[in-house]
């Protein structure tokens, strides 16, 4: 009996999380024939969150996965692709797949000047796919924190979610295209009227989805591998008999 209706619990909680998936669907924001930008309510621990939304941005995109992979380690090149970004460092490197960082946000007036202190975690499938997981760094000592000047100065965004998808594929026009998802929730916390903090996160996103499709496709991502990704084989492609 007890089993019947641990059994009955569950699959009632599987049915709730497809009923509220179904019922949260994308609204999409803009969109041209290379990248899409899309929001929805924010789901967090379950339940509707009515001040944040979750922002998805898509793009496809000339380049290798470990083109890619070295435009976003590339912490000096953050501040050209990122709009708003002023600087941004690693603090401690864990180990080829993981580190921690801070990205410096510049002042937008009336907004105070925030910061991001970050995870990073990412690992490829079976698929070739490589996803990217960034979380709110914890645990940062002291001697870390000291790694970033004017801490005082920055109002710090809680991230409830961010996670990166890249996937490769084949471009008949092209030969190696990638295609990159970015989904997150951030919390940029202060007393930004909601209207205001929505509008700018989506266009932020959109203008960066922009720059990295202008600047990754250059030869100084692509003349390069990462070791450990596996790269999409690419069939040259050949005229029909």
């Amino acid at each position: 009996m007890k089993i019947f209706t641990l059994a009955t619990v569950l699959l009632f909680y599987v049915l709730l999380s497809v009923a509220n998936a179904s019922e949260n669907p994308w609204k999409l924001w803009k969109k041209n024939s290379s990248q899409s930008v899309s929001y929805r309510p924010a789901i967090i621990k379950g339940n509707i969150n009515t001040t944040l939304i979750e922002i998805k941005a898509t793009a496809v995109v000339h380049s290798s996965i470990s083109g890619f992979m070295l435009f976003l380690q590339d912490v000096d090149n953050t501040r050209h692709w990122l709009v708003n970004a002023s600087e941004s460092k690693i603090i401690k490197q864990y180990s080829a797949t993981e580190n921690n960082f801070y990205i410096k946000l510049t002042k937008i007036w009336p907004l105070q000047a925030r910061i991001l202190i970050l995870n990073s975690v990412y690992w490829q499938n079976d698929d070739l796919s490589v996803e990217i997981k960034l979380t709110d760094a914890v645990n940062v000592e002291d001697y870390m924190l000291a790694a970033v000047r004017d801490l005082k100065d920055y109002l710090q965004v809680k991230t409830h979610r961010a996670h990166w998808t890249i996937m490769p594929k084949q471009s008949e026009a092209k030969g190696s295209d990638i295609a990159i998802e970015y989904i997150f929730i951030a919390d940029g916390r202060g007393d930004t009227p909601k209207w205001l903090a929505d509008h700018l996160a989506l266009k932020s996103i959109w203008k960066s989805m922009r720059n990295i499709r202008r600047q990754l496709p250059r030869e100084k991502w692509q003349q390069q591998t990462v070791k450990g990704i596996t790269e999409y084989a690419v069939i040259p492609l050949t005229d029909k008999p």
